[in-house]
Order: C-alpha cells, then structure tokens, then sequence
C-alpha cells in the first residue's frame, strides 16, 4: 500500500517545470525503428518515433481511413468514428481509448489534414485538437492538448520512411511519469503492428503520387 500512498502524494505535490523543452532521450532502437522522447515546458511528454518498412505511400492513409481497425494498430484504442470530412484531405475523428489499471478510460476528437509535396513526393499529415469545432458527446476525459505530424517519406525499393513527432496531453490528474510510460509503451507497441497492418492496404490511394 505505500507505493499508493507515494502515488496519491504525487498528486498533490506542485510541478514545476522548465521553460524550455529538455533534449531528446533515446527509448528504444532496433534496426527498423526508433523512439525518442523530451518532456515539455508544461510538463507533457513530446515522443519522436520512426519506422523503415515495406508499404505504398497511401497504404498508411488508407490505413488511417479505416477507423475500424484502429485496434489493430494503436493500443488501447477501443473504438474510432468518422465524425465529419469537410474536405478530401481532411477527416474529423472521435478516439475512445481503454481504461487501465489507474487510468480512467480517454477521448479525443481530432482534425487529421494530409498533404503531399509534388517534388518528394513526402506526404505529412496533421493532426490537432477539434473538441471546440466538433460538439461530441464523451464519457471518458477528454484529451485536447493534442498536437502530432506524421511524415512519410518515399525510399528505394519500395520502402517507405514513417516519422512520428508530437504530443497528446492525457489530462486529468494523472502523474506526468505515468502518462510518459504509458505513452512511450504504446508507440513501441504501435511501430510493431504497424509493418503487418501495413499489409493489408497494397492499393494506390487517391490524389496520391506513388514513386
């Protein structure tokens, strides 16, 4: 019970913080992969991630439509709705991830916009907090200091480069090292399904120039 009682402390304790963002710290590194993390001025952590596989350029878009089968590759993701599509290339989302042990279960409502650069080819798509435009009704505690890109880059041999960098503030009262280790676990989590949920989307994607 004292690690309880540490915890419950910890909530109480004041925070302070830097004013400005520490340097990056290595997670985890494979031959395909890496995650790197800093935390904030604020105190939320900011992850860096990337992954070297084997996929189209509009595999990961499509992948990204596919709301239903966001299990497949996020973790503790329960359930993901298209809310709204404004435009082709932009797609409002509501997420409800899973409870866990001390962490009441999280939503967020996102706009993702993508965009591709004619001569790269590079395609980045951006994601960022739309609970203000959005009126969606939620259960769990809403996220909405939410800021993250994703980069895919084209490479030889039919390869593709995915880069993630950003944050998601999980809110509520839960301790920064907590809300840090559990976001760290799900990234490593995530680059790992990603190569085979991958698979399953070998087609072109519209308005998407393949090398």
């Amino acid at each position: 019970m004292r690690w309880l009682a540490m915890l419950a402390l910890t909530l109480l304790l004041p925070v302070q913080v830097s004013a400005t963002p520490q340097e990056w710290q290595e997670y985890a590194t494979t031959e395909h992969s890496y995650i790197a993390y800093r935390s904030l001025p604020s105190g939320v952590t900011e992850l860096k991630a990337e992954l070297t596989t084997t996929a189209r350029l509009g595999s990961f878009l499509h992948l990204l439509e596919n709301t239903a089968s966001i299990s497949d590759w996020v973790p503790h993701a329960e359930k993901a709705t298209l809310i709204a599509q404004p435009q082709t290339n932009v797609h409002i989302v509501h997420t409800q991830f899973e409870g866990m042990f001390l962490i009441a279960p999280r939503e967020m409502v996102t706009r993702s916009q993508w965009q591709q650069d004619r001569e790269s080819l590079t395609v980045t798509i951006d994601v960022s907090d739309a609970s203000d435009e959005y009126n969606v009704a939620t259960q769990g505690v809403l996220m909405t200091a939410v800021a993250f890109r994703w980069t895919i880059t084209p490479l030889n041999d039919k390869r593709i480069r995915i880069t993630y960098q950003g944050y998601a503030d999980p809110a509520g009262r839960l301790p920064d090292f907590i809300a840090r280790k559990a976001a760290l676990r799900a990234m490593k989590k995530t680059l790992a399904q990603l190569p085979q949920a991958l698979e399953n989307y070998p087609r072109a994607y519209t308005g998407i120039v393949e090398p």
